[in-house]
């Protein structure tokens, strides 16, 4: 099969000398899913791409810009959004409708369009086979390292490159995130694979609860080799997990993952609503950041959602350290401590002891670099 191409050029939207432009071309037209923010105020490139995917389930190329999010400029984001993806046809030779156009970056600001037709230009005529690392620093942000990964199984690759450090929150964070696979699903049954691996991953992670504007989520069939469907389905799944945890490892500031485990839950609804609570609570995060075994504070941000909870059945457990079972219980606080501090990944678990469901949620702790980074962000 033909290569996935890339091409980069530089517009001059970010403050740094890299690139900030990437066009991708399949190999060819490709059965494809995309998944967009549910923010209601939505870049001009979101509502474009949004409204071209709905009349078009195939492409054959997309674009993304970063240091800019189109958002925010009124109805010309939408026309400035047409006009990359006209101008990439052009000189790809493709349909329009085939073209789908991102964008990331500073809300409010106008695209500088002739600057970013003449990196169109540049970016469609130097094409390449698809590095992946490469794609990703093309695409980044506050990002202080590329996302991506790469699996084969039974002779099919599955392999995906992402954006996303800050305005995380679980309505698919502040995050592009492209996925291939070289399976051939037929739409009807990858889009239900997309929803439900977007929900176990990018809508299942949290750095400061902020909505975006501009996040998405692309699943592209690039080839048509013969897979069993549940097979192609952890694949994807493996990628999507490994990119969401790279963006919650990146969080703006962070120095530790933040794993969120609630099962013994009567429903999957209540268990990712309950991980969700204790995944966005600030006072967790700073608990953790401090390197504090406050069970407190989880125990408060678990009985803070609609669904009830026994705090008398109710089990709190850092790592391997149980420290609350229904009423306080001793523990080595030394010991907790030195966990939080050691540990990049520090496991919270708790155990509702109703039902048989769970969900995990991916969080990162909170520090004064998040609050330094941000309040500089656009000075």
């Amino acid at each position: 099969m033909p290569d996935v191409l890339m091409g980069i050029a530089k517009a001059g939207l970010k403050q740094s000398p890299e690139p900030d432009l990437l066009v991708v071309l399949l190999p060819v037209r490709s059965i494809a899913s995309f998944l967009f923010t549910d923010n209601f105020f939505k870049s001009g490139s979101v509502i474009y791409s949004e409204e071209t995917f709905k009349k078009n389930r195939n492409i054959r190329a997309f674009v993304v810009n970063s240091g800019n999010a189109n958002c925010g400029t009124g109805k010309e984001g939408i026309k400035h959004a047409r006009q990359i993806a006209e101008r990439t046809a052009l000189k790809l030779k493709l349909k329009p409708e085939e073209v789908l156009v991102f964008s990331t970056g500073i809300i409010g600001k106008p695209l500088p369009i002739e600057k970013v037709l003449i990196a169109v230009d540049k970016a469609c005529s130097s094409l390449e086979p698809l590095d992946l690392k490469k794609a990703s620093q093309v695409i980044t942000t506050t990002d202080s390292f590329p996302k991506f990964d790469f699996i084969e199984k039974r002779k099919v690759k599955t392999f995906g490159f992402a954006k996303g450090a800050g305005m995380i929150a679980p309505s698919m964070a502040t995050m592009l995130a492209f996925v291939f696979t070289e399976a051939f699903v037929e739409f009807e049954k990858l889009r239900v694979i997309h929803k439900k691996i977007n929900e176990k991953t990018f809508n299942s992670i949290t750095v400061d609860g902020c909505k975006s504007t501009n996040d998405s989520f692309a699943l592209i069939c690039i080839g048509n080799k013969k897979a069993p469907l549940s097979s192609v389905e952890k694949d994807i799944l493996q990628i999507a997990e490994s990119l969401a945890k790279k963006i919650v490892e990146d969080g703006e500031g962070a120095s530790r993952v933040i794993k969120i485990t609630v099962k013994g839950a009567d429903s999957s609804k209540k268990a990712k609503e309950i991980a969700k609570a204790v995944a966005n609570s600030l006072l967790v995060k700073t608990a953790v950041y401090g390197k504090d075994p406050n069970w407190g504070r989880i125990a408060a941000a678990a009985g803070s959602t609609t669904f009830p909870i026994d705090p008398f059945k109710l089990e709190i457990r850092i790592g391997e350290y149980t420290l609350y079972e229904g009423k306080p219980l001793p523990f080595s606080e030394e010991s907790v401590r030195r966990y939080l501090q050691e540990e990049k990944e520090v496991e919270i678990i708790l155990d509702l002891k109703e039902g048989k469901n769970d969900w995990t949620y991916y969080s990162s702790d909170l520090g004064y670099e998040y609050v330094k980074i941000n309040a500089e962000y656009s000075t």
